[in-house]
């Protein structure tokens, strides 16, 4: 908790300086590399967490490793180096997505299926989304397929789930509640 709160901080000083050096796209950018690749590589993300390793070659390999990032890019990883907070890089990164989306005033919506969705499908919730919530939006389409048909969308904390596994899980508990009734 406490770290997603700093990370938060740092994110919106990162944002306010990147609007201040007009740079907010790079910054973006650059914060979307550094998600991807601790995505990518789950060592990275032990070694900066690593309380072994020391925090002068954790700055030298991060350094490295983000050699092609913009001034604000490295200037962070700086600061967290300074701070003793290296191990949040990625969370800060994730978090300043967060408040570009914001400022851009676009929200993701993700939609999972069974099968992938075609781009004619696709366009038709980006729009009908973008109608209801007023915002520009992007998809995230995941593939389940347990889902058997249907679809689960959700927008923010929104869900609307019409599957076809949700719609077998509650015709089983309707009839499961009909059958605990008592025949006289």
């Amino acid at each position: 908790m406490k770290t997603s709160r700093a990370a938060i901080r740092y994110a919106k000083a990162l944002l306010m300086e990147a609007l201040d050096k007009k740079s907010v796209e790079e910054t973006f950018n650059d914060m979307k590399l550094v998600k991807n690749t601790f995505a990518n590589n789950i060592e990275l993300k032990h070694m900066v967490e690593s309380r072994v390793i020391k925090n002068s070659i954790k700055l030298s390999s991060l350094n490295l490793i983000f050699k092609q990032l913009g001034t604000l890019g490295l200037s962070l990883i700086n600061v967290l180096f300074e701070n003793n907070r290296m191990n949040i890089l990625d969370i800060v990164a994730m978090k300043y997505i967060e408040r570009y989306k914001d400022f851009k005033g676009i929200q993701s919506a993700t939609v999972t299926t069974a099968v992938p969705l075609n781009k004619e499908l696709e366009n038709q919730i980006l729009e009908t989304t973008s109608k209801l919530t007023n915002k520009k939006m992007t998809l995230i389409n995941k593939v389940d397929k347990s889902l058997v048909g249907g679809f689960v969308l959700r927008v923010g904390d929104i869900e609307y789930n019409a599957s076809f596994k949700n719609k077998l899980k509650n015709i089983k508990q309707e009839f499961n509640k009909n059958t605990n009734l008592s025949i006289s």
